[in-house]
This record gives C-alpha cells, structure tokens and sequence, in this order.
C-alpha cells in the first residue's frame, strides 16, 4: 500500500480489507472491453491488482511451501 501512495507516517491508517476490496471493484468494472483494452496497454498491474496478486498467492500451497522450505534452510544454516 505504501508504494501505491501511502505516507509512511498513515501507516496506522491504511485499510489493507478496503485496499484489496478495490481490487474486487475494479474487477467487476473491467468486464468492459474498453477497461480490458486500457488495461492491456500498461507495462505494470495497477498497485491494487498487484496487491490483490500477492494477496492471494500469500493464501497458496505454494507460498506456505516456501516458507517451510526456508525455515528449515535457516534451521539447518544455524546448526
């Protein structure tokens, strides 16, 4: 949220449920063909969709492997 515009000193005041509920909003508004051919021409997701990606990927299988497969990495180095 910080990197899409929020002052580090708001951090107290950022709504990460309301953020990633924009991303919800945006997506049923881009069902349009116009909104799909603006969205095409951008090199980089928009900050909320971006967030919304990581979001969900922190909920997968594959993240949560990560993190084990890490943590016992770091187990292992401290031995």
């Amino acid at each position: 949220m910080k990197l899409a515009g929020g002052y580090p000193s708001m951090a107290g005041q950022l709504n990460m449920d309301a953020f990633l509920q924009q991303a919800c909003s945006y997506d049923k508004a881009s069902s349009s063909p116009v909104r799909n051919a603006q969205m095409q021409q951008l090199s980089h997701p928009l900050p909320v969709l971006h967030a919304r990606e990581i979001d969900e990927w922190s909920r997968s299988n594959e993240y949560r492997s990560l993190l084990k497969c890490a943590t016992q990495m770091n187990v292992v180095e401290k031995v």
